[in-house]
């Protein structure tokens, strides 16, 4: 999965965790496509302290995924429901059913 998509998930799941400064950092970084000088600018911080907010936050990120795999399970089921519209597109039934048996023992 791709690094900016893979951080934007992780955003979008765990966000709401963080603090109200880390997460305000966080997306400025990230969905905002800014730069550390820009963040501290507007913050009034140093680039470091905005340095330390993302990696402090990434930590977050990662030790909640870690515990939860939320990211991990979406893309599972992203991936499982792609597969499912090609069988059933292709008619194949069988495979459909097999995707949907597996969709089922996940949620």
């Amino acid at each position: 999965m791709d690094k900016l998509l893979y951080n934007s998930l992780l955003y979008d799941f765990y966000g709401e965790l963080l603090t109200q400064k880390q997460r305000e950092v966080y997306h400025m970084y990230y969905c905002d496509d800014m730069s550390l000088a820009e963040i501290g600018e507007r913050l009034n911080i140093s680039r470091q302290a905005v340095n330390f907010s993302i990696k402090q936050a990434q930590r977050s990120f990662e030790d909640y995924e870690a515990a939860l795999g939320l990211v991990k399970s979406h893309a599972n089921l992203r991936e499982l429901a792609s597969s499912l519209r090609a069988a059933i597109e292709q008619k194949n039934f069988a495979a459909s059913i097999d995707i949907l048996i597996k969709l089922e023992n996940i949620i």
